[in-house]
C-alpha cells in the first residue's frame, strides 16, 4: 500500500518542528515509521524497516527541496478550530491569500481558553484543511501552504 503523500509531508514537516527523529503513525489500519537524520552504522537489535524508514524520507525531503513545494500546518495540540475570530465574522485567511508572519491563522480553544494562532513564516495560503469548530488533535492539518522568502 502505498502512503499518502499528503500524511507524509505532514508528518515529517512536524518532525522537523519538534526536532524529533523518530516518529510511528498508526491510523486506520496503516503504519507508518519515519526515522530522519543520520544513521548509526553499528549493529542494531532493530530491523531493517527504520533504515528503509529513513531513505524513503530523505528521498521525498530531496524531492520536496527540488521544488517550490506546498507544505501544512498542523495542530500542535487537541482543541476545537476556529476560522474566524466571530461567529459572524470573515475567516482569518481564505485559500491564495499572501500571509505575513505573525498574522492571525485561526483561533484554537483549549478547554474554554482561546489562543489566537499567528504564522510562524511568511506564506500563500493554498488550501483550508479544517472545517470552522472541527476537533482538531496535534498534527491534524490545518492549512495547505506554500513558502515565501522573506
Amino acid at each position: 500500500m502505498i502512503p499518502d503523500l499528503k500524511i507524509l509531508d505532514a508528518l515529517m514537516a512536524r518532525m522537523q518542528a519538534l526536532g524529533i527523529t523518530e516518529l510511528d503513525y498508526s491510523r486506520d489500519g496503516e503504519h507508518i515509521r519515519l526515522v530522519r537524520g543520520a544513521q548509526d552504522s553499528s549493529p542494531q537489535p532493530t530491523s531493517p524497516a527504520p533504515a528503509a524508514a529513513a531513505s524513503t524520507l530523505s528521498v521525498l525531503e530531496q524531492a520536496s527541496a527540488s521544488a517550490k513545494t506546498e507544505t501544512t500546518i498542523n495542530a500542535p495540540m487537541h482543541g476545537q478550530f476556529y476560522a474566524s475570530p466571530a461567529p459572524d465574522a470573515p475567516p482569518f485567511v481564505k485559500p491564495g491569500d499572501i500571509v505575513a508572519e505573525g498574522q492571525p491563522l485561526y483561533i484554537l480553544e483549549v478547554m474554554k481558553t482561546l489562543s489566537r494562532i499567528e504564522a510562524e513564516f511568511p506564506c500563500r495560503i493554498v488550501a483550508v484543511l479544517a472545517a470552522n469548530a472541527d476537533a482538531v488533535s496535534p498534527g491534524t492539518p490545518l492549512f495547505t501552504v506554500e513558502p515565501l522568502d522573506a
